[in-house]
């Protein structure tokens, strides 16, 4: 199975659909996705209302709206997974069908090292951000239950003061920014591990270009060494196709929502910051709000990482095929490899709404910028 750990988080959400399910179980999938994808979107809406109150209350603004505005993008996520769920589904079938799936024991090995790497580092998020969310849920159940208050200012249709309409309200909040959470931690390690994934096709494909050479001249007659170069040459050009589409469909899919996450992001690294310069040390919040903050900027780093990584393996394509005992193959061949070098000039770019691109100078300046308006706001 491909990215077991967020697929899995998906699943138990509701979020991806099991396959092959029919009947009455079919229809208690469905209700099950729709009551989490409810209790997220209306403790969402009820918190939105409830900011509205406090426009000119700069310090109670602040405080609500740091975490509203990563519920939102959660919302944004949500949604992207279920309305893109059939170019989700094709993406992956592509990477486990030919040409993308591995054909000896030497891909065999490339695949199952970035797998690692992947496993890793989805582990290493996740229980960084489910450590984040649970310490803050330990420290707003230790100080707001004993005094009957909110985690967050919330509007709702009834009376929240009384012990069921508190207890109701709590809870609804609860679960909400818990499940938010875990959809924050699945999507966030879904996009980087798809982006390395094409990473390993990169370096699946620059094993295949050495084996041109290697294959020809195990060849027995010049009509097999003919044929063998056209087969050959003609797989890698199709794999290095099958690449571009690959990272085609991941724009299409994830652009939008990442466009959405780096926008909410700037504010919210400001926003934090901000808040973290008015807690006292030893205040309860301090500790949660700082490893909110942490995640807040290894959420956008890990996937302009894994963009940086896939764009600059992208230009070793070209050092491969040069590499390569290119002048023992024909004059055709030989042009056919240089059109591959040409095509490889340009990097593999992953963007954030079509005109943003995904890489560490675009982290930098996002950083940049949230420090730029944290100090116009002090």
């Amino acid at each position: 199975m491909i990215l077991p750990y967020s697929f899995g988080i998906l699943r138990g959400l509701g979020l991806w659909k099991l396959e092959n399910i029919t009947g009455w179980k079919k229809y208690l999938q469905i209700i099950y996705s729709y009551f989490w994808i409810t209790i997220v979107f209306s403790c969402v809406f009820f918190e939105l209302l409830a900011i509205t109150e406090h426009i000119n209350d700069v310090q109670q603004f602040v405080d609500s709206s740091i975490i509203l505005l990563t519920m939102i993008a959660i919302c944004g996520k949500m949604f992207n997974v279920l309305a893109r769920r059939k170019e989700l589904i094709h993406l992956l079938a592509i990477l486990q069908t030919y040409p993308c799936c591995y054909q000896d024991d030497k891909e065999k090995n490339i695949q199952d090292k970035y797998d690692k790497t992947i496993n890793l580092r989805t582990i290493v998020y996740l229980g960084l951000t489910e450590s984040a969310v649970t310490m803050i849920l330990s420290v707003s159940m230790l100080n707001d239950i004993p005094n009957r208050a909110l985690a967050y200012n919330v509007w709702v249709p009834y009376d929240p003061t009384t012990s069921i309409g508190y207890f109701v309200t709590y809870g609804h909040q609860f679960f909400a920014h818990f499940v938010g959470a875990s959809v924050n931690a699945a999507f966030d390690t879904l996009v980087p591990s798809l982006i390395l994934k094409i990473n390993c096709q990169l370096n699946i494909l620059e094993h295949r270009i050495n084996l041109i050479p290697k294959n020809v001249c195990n060849a027995d007659s010049l009509a097999d060494i003919k044929k063998i170069e056209i087969s050959e040459i003609s797989k890698c050009v199709d794999h290095h196709l099958k690449i571009f589409q690959l990272v085609e469909i991941l724009n299409k899919i994830f652009s939008s929502v990442i466009f959405l996450q780096f926008s909410i992001s700037t504010i919210v690294i400001c926003v934090t910051v901000y808040r973290l310069s008015q807690i006292q040390f030893s205040h309860p919040e301090f500790v949660p709000t700082t490893c909110y903050f942490i995640c807040m900027l290894l959420q956008i780093f890990i996937i302009c990482l894994a963009s940086s990584e896939c764009s600059f393996k992208s230009y070793d394509i070209v050092t491969a095929v040069y590499q390569t005992n290119w002048y023992i193959l024909s004059v055709s061949s030989q042009k056919s490899l240089l059109l591959i070098m040409i095509r490889s000039l340009r990097p593999l770019k992953f963007t954030a709404g079509s005109f943003v691109e995904v890489s560490l100078n675009t982290y930098n300046q996002l950083v940049k910028l949230s420090y730029s308006a944290y100090n116009v706001l002090q």
